[in-house]
């Protein structure tokens, strides 16, 4: 009994352990400076959406929707950044280099990470504590009313790429009042300072997808995309 405990122990460690370097070395990756060649951006990308999705599973959260949600709206970030990065190899075609997607996988890409970036906003739109459609239901207010159809609306416009930019702008906005407001870490019993700074930086890098996606737009399968192309 003292033997399986033991090497629980240790493989506990051993996954944190692997978790912290994959976590600080895949950040590390894609914020160090772009003139550190070649560009591991892709590769850290990866590394991260690949943690993203085993995380529910690690921390025993795979049952709980809230989770769930936004770890699959960090992953719609991960793609973003995928594709992103992808469009920034195609524009040094011009030196020479390969385009990194054909624009069809291109466009499906960004719209897969679009799609999956609003997830925890039609989420919250529904099933939300302080918003949604079932506190309106059980405990109706002029809040509850007006925040439900405001993240339905704006999650909508960014899912189809309709006002892609300045919506995806709103929600950032959203989003950083409600890390103050919900997760202040900083001022919470020192029990909850955990919980409270996972999820406020959490809040953070979804904050980082969405305005990713307003730098570069919508690609080619939304309407925006289709605007310009007419």
């Amino acid at each position: 009994m003292t033997a399986r405990m033991g090497m629980g122990s240790t493989l506990a460690a051993l996954v944190l352990l692997l978790s912290a370097a994959a976590q600080l070395g895949g950040s590390s990756l894609i914020v160090r400076p772009r003139t550190i060649k070649p560009s591991r951006v892709k590769l850290a990308s990866y590394l991260l959406l690949a943690f993203t999705a085993l995380q529910p599973f690690m921390y025993g959260q795979a049952t709980d929707a809230d989770f769930m949600c936004r770890s699959i709206t960090l992953a719609g970030g991960f793609l973003l950044l995928i594709w992103a990065e992808n469009e920034r190899i195609s524009a040094e075609m011009d030196r020479g280099l390969p385009q990194a997607l054909p624009s069809g996988a291109a466009d499906k890409l960004q719209l897969s990470g679009r799609l999956l970036l609003t997830f925890i906003f039609l989420f919250q739109a529904i099933h939300g504590e302080k918003g949604g459609l079932h506190s309106i239901l059980t405990a109706p207010s002029l809040f509850n009313v007006v925040s439900s159809i405001l993240l339905l609306a704006l999650s909508i416009m960014v899912c189809v790429g309709f006002k892609t930019e300045w919506s995806a702008i709103v929600l950032v906005i959203v989003l950083f009042v409600s890390a103050i407001c919900m997760y202040p870490f900083w001022a919470v019993h020192e029990r909850l300072v955990d919980y409270y700074k996972y999820y406020f930086f959490q809040t953070l890098s979804v904050m980082g997808g969405l305005m990713l996606l307003a730098l570069h737009g919508p690609g080619g399968i939304s309407l925006d995309g289709q605007k310009k192309a007419l």
